[in-house]
C-alpha cells in the first residue's frame, strides 16, 4: 500500500496542497508537488480538491488525504465561516473516492510545533519549554485560530477566535465603543485578523473625527514606510494580540509555551517591539508572575499547516 498522501491547508482566502510520504518524518524538503489556489475561484471544496488531483502526474498513487480547514470539524457537516462553504465530510470523501481526514486548522498548527527548526522560532524572554506540560498556539490570518496540546500529547482544537474582545486600557475601550456602533458583538478576531486590522484602522480614524479605510496589506506597507498613523494602528494590533496570547496561556494552563504562528506576524516583525509584546503578554494582574514563567515564541515558518497535517497522518496511520 502506498504511503503517499495529500496534505492541504485550506483557509478563508488561500489553499495550499502538497504530497508527502507519511512513513517519513515531516521535513520541509518532503513537501512535494506544491500548488497554491485562491479559494474564491472555486464554488465548493470538492472542485478545489479535484483541481489539485488534476495537477498531479498521471497514475500518481494516493493512499489518503488530510485537510486542515478553518472551521469546526466535530460533526459530519462542516461550515467554514471565513469562506462561506458548508459541506458533508462523508459526501466529499465519496465524491473524491479516497479517504479524507478533515482536521481543524489549529489542530494541524499544534501538531506542527514538533516539526519546527530552531531558526523558525524566535523566543521572547528567557523561559523555554520543558516538553512535559500543555502548550498553546494562536495565529491571526483571515480569521484568528487557537489550539492547544495537552500534557498527554492530545491536540485540542478550539474556536477561541470567536471569544469576546475584552479591552485592557482606556484606548482599547474607546476602540470597542467605536466598533459597537456597527457590531452588536465584537469578537477578538474582529481585531486580530486581516479584516480586523482594517477595522482597527477605521476605528482609530473615527476616534480622530474622520473617516478612513485601507486594505490590510496597504496598512502594513504604510507602517513599514514610516506612516505614523498606520504604525499606531499596527501597535494596537500587536498590543491586543500579546494580551490575548496571555489570556490563552491562562485559559489553557499553557505553561509549556504559547506559539504565535501565521504569515501576518513576520510581515510586522520590524514594527514589533518584542520587549513590549512580552510585557503585554505578562501583564495579567495577580497572574503576572505565572505568565512571566511561560515560554513565548514567534514562529516564522510558512508551511506549518501542511507539516501539521503530515504529522497527524503519521501519528494516526
Amino acid at each position: 500500500m502506498s504511503s503517499t498522501a495529500i496534505v492541504a491547508d485550506i483557509g478563508g482566502t488561500n489553499a495550499r496542497f502538497c504530497t508527502v510520504d507519511f512513513a517519513q518524518a515531516p521535513v520541509v524538503a518532503g513537501l512535494q508537488h506544491e500548488k497554491k489556489f485562491r479559494c474564491a475561484e472555486f464554488s465548493d471544496i470538492t472542485l478545489l480538491i479535484r483541481a489539485y488531483l488534476d495537477h498531479l502526474p498521471a497514475a500518481f498513487s494516493i493512499s489518503s488525504i488530510c485537510i486542515c480547514i478553518a472551521g469546526a470539524v466535530d460533526r459530519d457537516e462542516i461550515f467554514m465561516p471565513n469562506r462561506g462553504w458548508t459541506f458533508s465530510q462523508r459526501a466529499v470523501a465519496a465524491e473524491i473516492g479516497r479517504p479524507i481526514h478533515f482536521i481543524n486548522d489549529f489542530t494541524a498548527q499544534v501538531h506542527s510545533i514538533a516539526t519546527l527548526r530552531p531558526d523558525e522560532i524566535e523566543w521572547l524572554g528567557a523561559p523555554r519549554p520543558q516538553g512535559k506540560r500543555a502548550f498553546a498556539v494562536i495565529g491571526p490570518g483571515t480569521g484568528l485560530g487557537v489550539g492547544a496540546m495537552t500534557a498527554g500529547h492530545d491536540a485540542v482544537p478550539s474556536e477561541g477566535g470567536h471569544a469576546s474582545f475584552a479591552p485592557r486600557n482606556a484606548h482599547q475601550l474607546q476602540l470597542l465603543q467605536t466598533l459597537w456602533q456597527s457590531m452588536q458583538h465584537v469578537e477578538i478576531e474582529d481585531l486580530l485578523s486581516g479584516p480586523g486590522l482594517e477595522q482597527l484602522y477605521a476605528a482609530n480614524a473615527t476616534l480622530q473625527g474622520r473617516e478612513a479605510s485601507l486594505a490590510a496589506p496597504d496598512i502594513t506597507s504604510a507602517a513599514n514606510a514610516g506612516d505614523a498613523f498606520a504604525k499606531a494602528v499596527i501597535q494596537d494590533f500587536l498590543d491586543v494580540l500579546a494580551g490575548f496570547a496571555g489570556d490563552v496561556a491562562v485559559l489553557m494552563a499553557a505553561v509549556d509555551g504559547v506559539y504565535v504562528v501565521g504569515d501576518l506576524l513576520p510581515r510586522l516583525r520590524s514594527l514589533n517591539d518584542v520587549s513590549r509584546f512580552r510585557q503585554s503578554f505578562d501583564n495579567h494582574g495577580n497572574y503576572r508572575g505565572y505568565c512571566s514563567r511561560i515560554p513565548l515564541a514567534l514562529v516564522s515558518a510558512k508551511d506549518t499547516g501542511l507539516r501539521g497535517c503530515w504529522r497527524y497522518l503519521a501519528l494516526t496511520r
